[in-house]
């Protein structure tokens, strides 16, 4: 293979291996809250082809190429109804970070499970009062 096709193959490969999905990552909702990750793709290569012989013997051709990539996590873009936070991994720990933002999470989440909890048993109630008033029973 020639140095310019191998060339060729390997940025196409590692064309395909770069996406938004892997510097954006795919996120994560848990009650109301949306986590996305944020990362820094960076990536080398190199190749090489030569040949040696003489004109008597057999040519020779030889040709080789590689790379790498590394994927680090930099930040957590965190959505909430009404609020969007950057958590970067630079300035605190991420742990930190979430840590600093749970109570929010958790009051959240605690309002909204008490909004259904709620909503549930008004239904409920209404049904049972339904139901009841669908029988007629005289008694006498």
């Amino acid at each position: 293979m020639a140095a310019e096709d191998l060339i060729k193959v390997i940025t196409e490969e590692i064309a395909e291996m770069i996406s938004t999905k892997t510097v954006v990552g795919e996120y994560i909702t848990v009650e109301g809250t949306t986590i996305i990750p944020v990362t820094k793709v960076t990536f080398g290569f190199g190749s090489g082809a030569g040949e040696s012989g003489s004109e008597e013997t057999n040519k020779g051709i030889g040709g080789g190429g590689g790379g790498g990539a590394s994927v680090l996590p930099i930040a957590f873009l965190v959505v909430t109804p009404g609020d969007v936070k950057l958590l970067t991994m630079k300035e605190k720990g991420v742990v930190t970070q979430i840590a600093e933002i749970m109570p929010e999470i958790l009051e959240t989440s605690k309002s909204v499970i008490e909004a259904a909890t709620t909503r549930r048993k008004k239904e409920s109630s209404e049904s049972i009062e339904e139901s009841g008033s669908d029988t007629d029973t005289d008694t006498e």
